[in-house]
């Protein structure tokens, strides 16, 4: 096929033409992926400025009640009924801290802003403040709370995720309590193994778990128990936020449970490290923080 100069220079022009809408298409297009960058940048930013926002301006008044709760029990100590009325606000304040706790922990899982911030805690005294946390609610259904303590002292102390670790006891502590019998027995149990990992046991004598659902307790807001006569509360979060926190930890979690008999669950954590220019404990709940002045 013969082709004159003319048909070829068109042609040529054609095809020029062609390339130079195609670029210009391509730079519109890179221009608006590069705006929705931005957007997005500006969305996480807003998204990770509100969940800290919220919690502070939740946290703040939570903690005022608790301390003015606590306050008010020791000025009148010799009231009963003030003393009884205080004990049933500070419970229930403590049982909707635990609950938005669970609540801002799904959403910084949700938003990947989930960070470690490891410390050196007091196995003995956190455990039994959080047992002793748990109390009231135990009480409720006449159920025995115990803390069993390890025969060797040096296992008290481990370095963990302070925060995560109280999340995740505090989970395995409600879920006991919600699915034991009334006037039966929760058992908490901890050691920590010459390679530093943690392990902490949580067993009730509930209901039990079957065994096509040993797993899918684990899945987000899945309750075994639905409909508006269930027996049993809550939103199917906490096992999920466990298992998600345990995981961030890279750690495991596991559970041995016969329905009627009750159910054990084993976590076993292991240790995070401290920041080189940075030492903290933990005991009971409270954080210091202490400067090596004799490092380099």
């Amino acid at each position: 096929m013969h082709i004159t100069d003319d048909e070829l220079i068109e042609e040529m022009s054609n095809r020029l033409a062609q390339s130079r809408k195609a670029f210009s298409d391509l730079s519109v297009v890179n221009r608006k992926l590069l705006e929705m960058n931005e957007r997005l940048k500006l969305s996480e930013s807003l998204r990770s400025n509100f969940l800290s926002n919220i919690r502070n301006e939740i946290n703040d008044p939570l903690n005022a009640i608790i301390g003015l709760t606590g306050q008010i029990a020791i000025i009148a100590a010799d009231n009963e009924e003030i003393k009884t009325l205080t004990s049933l606000i500070s419970a229930e304040t403590n049982r909707l801290d635990f609950e938005l706790r669970n609540i801002f922990v799904a959403a910084e899982l949700e938003a990947g802003e989930v960070r470690a911030f490891c410390v050196k805690v007091h196995l003995a005294s956190v455990l039994r403040d959080l047992v002793d946390s748990f109390q009231h609610t135990a009480a409720k259904k006449n159920l025995s709370l115990n803390l069993t303590m390890p025969t060797i002292q040096d296992d008290r102390i481990a370095v963990v995720d302070f925060d995560k670790f109280q999340i995740i006891v505090s989970n395995l502590l409600a879920n006991a309590i919600e699915f034991s019998n009334d006037g039966g027995a929760v058992e908490v149990s901890f050691s920590v193994g010459g390679d530093g990992c943690l392990k902490i046991s949580v067993q009730d004598h509930g209901v039990g778990i079957a065994p096509e659902d040993q797993q899918r307790i684990f899945d987000r807001f899945v309750q075994l128990d639905v409909g508006t006569t269930r027996a049993h509360l809550g939103h199917g979060l906490g096992l999920s936020i466990t298992k998600a926190l345990v995981d961030f930890m890279q750690g495991s979690i596991s559970l041995i449970s016969t329905p009627g008999e009750g159910t054990l669950f084993t976590v076993i954590l292991p240790p995070c490290s401290i920041l080189d220019d940075e030492d903290s404990f933990s005991e009971a709940g409270n954080l210091f923080f202490f400067d090596d002045t004799t490092k380099a």
